[in-house]
Order: C-alpha cells, then sequence, then structure tokens
C-alpha cells in the first residue's frame, strides 16, 4: 500500500521549513557566505571481518568540520550506523556501525564525510545528552541565540547494533533532533544518546530542505533531494517517518545520511531490520544548504 500524503505528526516541520524557503522566519544580520568548502571521505574495508567498524574523515590543516554524513554499504538491515560525531575540535567526523544482535556473514563497510571549510565566524560545537535509561531517546539542542545550525552528529552509547538511529534533523536552522529506540526485542539495560550541532554566525543562503520516498513497506529505501539553485550541501540530515509507529522504532534504521561528491544534494537511506515489517514507511533526507 503506497501512500503519498505526508503523515500529521510531521506537518509541522513540512510548515516550518516552508516558512524557513519562503524568507518568513525572522531575518538575520548581514552575513559572508562559506569559503574553502569541500567533501572528505573515508571508508572502512568491505569485508565480513570485524565488529564494529570505524571510519574517520579529517578536515585539511586550516579547516573545520561544519557539517558531517555517514553511511553503511551492504549492511541489508542487519548492520547499524550507531555514530556520526564531529570530534571536539571539529577537525574530523567519526562514523561506526555494528552487525545487529543475531550477527551478520555479509561483506559490509561504514563510511565518514566529513565537510570542511575555513571555519565561517562564530563557529562551535554545541553537544546535549540524553539521560542514561532503557527509554527511547528524543532529544533536542539549540544553538546559542543568533547563531545558526550549519550541521549535525549523533552518537548512541552502549548496546550499540542492537538500538537504531530513526531521526537526526535540522528545525528552522537554528537547533537540531535525535530520536533513537531499541530493536523490537527490548533491552532491560541503559543506554543513552549524544546530538551535537556545529553552530555559527549566520550564513547567506542557509536552508533545509525536505523530500520523502515512496511510502511503502519495501526495504531498503533511499531518497535525495537537490539544494535550490546558488546554493551547496553542507550537512546531511534525515528521518524515518511510518503511518504507524511515527519515526519507525524499533523496526526500521537509518542507514544513510550523505551529501553528494558535488555538494548539491543530499541523500537519506534506511531499512528495515532482520525479520522486517508489514506496515508503510517513508525515508526522509532534510540537508542544510547555504551559499558558498
Amino acid at each position: 500500500m503506497k501512500s503519498a500524503l505526508v503523515p500529521a505528526r510531521f506537518a509541522w516541520l513540512v510548515a516550518l521549513l516552508t516558512l524557513a524557503a519562503t524568507g518568513l522566519l525572522p531575518a538575520s544580520p548581514a552575513a559572508a557566505a562559506i569559503p574553502g568548502l569541500q567533501r572528505v571521505v573515508t571508508t572502512s574495508p568491505l569485508n565480513s571481518v570485524g565488529n564494529p567498524k570505524v571510519a574517520s574523515a579529517a578536515c585539511p590543516a586550516g579547516k573545520n568540520v561544519i557539517g558531517t554524513g555517514g553511511y553503511v554499504t551492504g549492511g541489508n538491515g542487519q548492520v547499524v550506523l550507531t555514530e556520526i560525531l564531529p570530534d571536539t575540535q571539529l577537525t574530523k567526523v567519526r562514523a561506526v556501525a555494528y552487525e545487529d544482535a543475531t550477527g551478520y556473514a555479509g561483506n559490509w563497510s561504514v563510511t565518514a564525510v566529513a565537510v570542511c571549510a575555513n571555519p565561517p565566524s562564530g563557529l562551535q560545537r554545541v553537544a546535549t545528552q540524553s539521560a542514561t535509561n532503557s527509554d527511547d531517546k528524543d532529544l533536542t539542542a539549540s544553538c546559542p541565540n543568533g547563531k545558526r545550525t550549519l550541521g549535525l552528529g549523533a552518537r548512541l552509547n552502549g548496546f550499540e547494533g542492537r538500538v537504531f538511529l530513526n531521526a537526526l534533523q535540522p528545525f528552522a536552522q537554528v537547533s537540531g533532533h535525535l530520536y533513537a529506540s531499541e530493536d523490537k526485542a527490548g533491552l532491560s539495560g541503559n543506554w543513552s544518546a549524544t546530538l551535537v550541532l556545529m553552530c555559527a554566525d549566520p550564513v547567506p543562503g542557509l536552508t533545509s530542505i525536505t523530500n520523502w520516498s515512496v511510502g511503502d513497506s519495501s526495504s531498503p529505501k533511499s531518497v535525495a533531494v537537490a539544494c535550490p539553485a546558488g546554493t551547496v550541501a553542507i550537512s546531511a540530515g534525515g528521518m524515518i517517518s511510518a503511518g504507524i509507529g511515527d519515526y519507525g522504532q524499533h523496526h526500521v534504521l537509518i542507514d544513510r545520511l550523505d551529501v553528494s561528491a558535488a555538494l548539491d544534494h543530499g541523500t537519506a537511506g534506511a531499512a528495515e531490520a532482520e525479520g522486517g515489517v508489514a506496515y508503510s514507511w517513508h525515508a526522509v533526507t532534510i540537508p542544510l544548504c547555504a551559499e558558498a
């Protein structure tokens, strides 16, 4: 069964993104473009050896991380992306993935993506961590007053391979949101989630745009969206949306958040966990774009 409708829970997000795109949000001070943009990518070996696998993408000297991405190749819903995180100095991005609770015999890899640039004015890293418990994690963070969100990062802490990233998305260019959940078997132990924002003084053309995949029960799904003319993709973002289950928690996991080599579009991918689901769901890409 396919659905072309945006689920009601997310209608507010579409409205907010529309306001941002049409310039109806409060005006920002005069801003400078982001110079020196480049995408740096590092991929682990593609094989069945090693669990977890780690990849780290480092910016060239003199540049800092302003955006992130990361993805699993060949995981078939049995390899869980647990980290896409910039370091505290904003010099590199690390991506980490684990096989699920039953293991996986196939070949797979993990890729880290760093979007690097000459440091924009006011660049800083803002991090927040959830409570440590066995609940789903629904976490938000905001940039300091007057600053804007250029990029996002996330890490799931504890029970790696059994907790899923379901959403990592910007809100109105001033904050970010993370949602994560346990696998369908559930856990009796405690775990936490970390959400990181790259914040800076306003930059021209900053916007986040959204595109939805087909809504059905097929898996995996991938969806891309191009940045508006005159802008480039500076960070990946996305979420899962389900007709039931909201973010597809416990059953569907994000395994790809990426920006293209040309920095002209963003992509999100997701897969059903082992065992699958019968209900319809969407993969949603929400990259951040800005003038370069």
